[in-house]
């Protein structure tokens, strides 16, 4: 059971685990196919699992990915609204190490995983500016991250009409 749970029905909380996984100045997103928002992949986490389990589990759901070596760098605390829908979610970003010779490396362009429903894309750092990529905190901090040194902690509020 995923740790989502809605408190009425416009007001919701996600718990979630993020790749940032980064290729020759490129970064892995994803997005749903009738979407035009790209965001991280990983997925929800389950009841009694870890973070880090999750996006384990997420990455060989997805890409048949077995992610060994992974670092914290991000603690989101993201609010959103549209309308009269208020979601509260909870990103927990993992800069995610990834075999040079792992099939992904080799996609350009959009591309099919091996999960239904979504495109991913390898996305040039320098380009992130030219993509709808969600949450708008993503881009600014995947610019600065070769400067960072500890994990980040950001709180964001998003109104949407």
């Amino acid at each position: 059971m995923m740790i989502k749970f809605s408190i009425d029905k416009d007001r919701s909380f996600h718990l979630r685990s993020a790749a940032i996984i980064i290729q020759n100045e490129k970064v892995l997103f994803q997005r749903p196919v009738n979407s035009e928002s790209w965001f991280l992949p990983g997925g929800r986490v389950e009841h009694f699992e870890s973070t880090e389990e999750t996006l384990k589990r997420e990455l060989i759901e997805e890409f048949n990915l077995k992610a060994d070596h992974m670092k914290l760098c991000w603690v989101v605390e993201y609010f959103s609204k549209a309308g009269n829908k208020k979601i509260q979610e909870l990103g927990m970003h993992y800069l995610v190490e990834m075999p040079e010779d792992h099939k992904l490396v080799n996609y350009e362009n959009e591309f099919k995983g091996m999960e239904e429903g979504y495109v991913h894309r390898w996305i040039e750092i320098h380009e992130l500016d030219k993509y709808k990529i969600v949450p708008e905190f993503v881009v600014p901090q995947l610019q600065k991250l070769e400067d960072s040194r500890g994990i980040e902690h950001a709180v964001l509020s998003v109104v949407r009409p």
